[in-house]
């Protein structure tokens, strides 16, 4: 069966068929703050795993810092190149699985951010692949920035087998409602949320609870690779 997370990029086909972003262009709040926390340097490599329509990556890309933004949409990556007009030569983007990351061979990264990707993984064993993806990407002693939707109290998950339903939904560039697939979403609670991501390896930094346009409510973490 299709992976549900990939009803993603049947969201993105269709709301580019339309002449729309799925997203805003605006920069997530928190991520800026966590660049800002740590004084990261224009010339040290950051990775964006799951870039979406680059929304984050190209913000960072014109600011000057070196960004390399994957997804495993190839609708979202698509957009992103076209919205690099090819003439941001600090940024890169391309189509990569990113739950299972797991080879030996892959990059290596000092600064990774991932925003809003974590929430719409439901199952333990994919939520897992995609935490210990993220920590093998790491360099030792490198930092990592999650941003997910939640209140860090309410538990709750989508059921799977619905996420390419077609539902009528606002997109956050234009508020255009649009028919779209539904995707899936998962909230999970402080505790559980915490234990995953040292179940996974990592020192916690830092957590927030927070909320900015795109997600409302976030949990978000800062994360080391000891």
């Amino acid at each position: 069966m299709k992976k549900y997370y990939l009803a993603y990029d049947e969201r993105y086909k269709k709301a580019h068929s339309e002449g729309i972003l799925w997203f805003s262009k605006n920069p997530t709040p928190d991520l800026l703050k966590w660049i800002e926390y740590y004084n990261i340097a224009k010339q040290d490599e950051i990775c964006e795993v799951g870039c979406g329509e680059g929304r984050d990556a190209l913000y960072l890309g014109i600011k000057g810092y070196k960004v390399k933004g994957i997804d495993a949409s190839e609708s979202a990556i698509n957009k992103c190149k076209d919205l690099a007009n090819k003439n941001l030569e600090n940024i890169e983007f391309e189509v990569e699985e990113i739950i299972n990351l797991e080879s030996s061979e892959i990059t290596k990264y000092k600064w990774i951010y991932a925003v809003g990707v974590l929430h719409m993984l439901i199952d333990d064993n994919d939520r897992n692949l995609f935490l210990k993806s993220i920590y093998n990407m790491l360099d030792r002693g490198g930092h990592a920035l999650l941003v997910n939707m939640g209140n860090g109290e309410v538990e709750m998950k989508t059921d799977t087998s619905k996420a390419f339903e077609i539902q009528e939904r606002n997109n956050n560039s234009e508020g255009k409602k649009v028919m779209v697939a539904s995707t899936s979403y998962r909230s999970i609670n402080w505790e559980n949320h915490i234990k995953e991501l040292e179940d996974a390896g990592f020192f916690i930094e830092k957590t927030i609870n927070a909320q900015n346009n795109e997600y409302g409510n976030c949990m978000v973490v800062y994360l080391k690779k000891s």
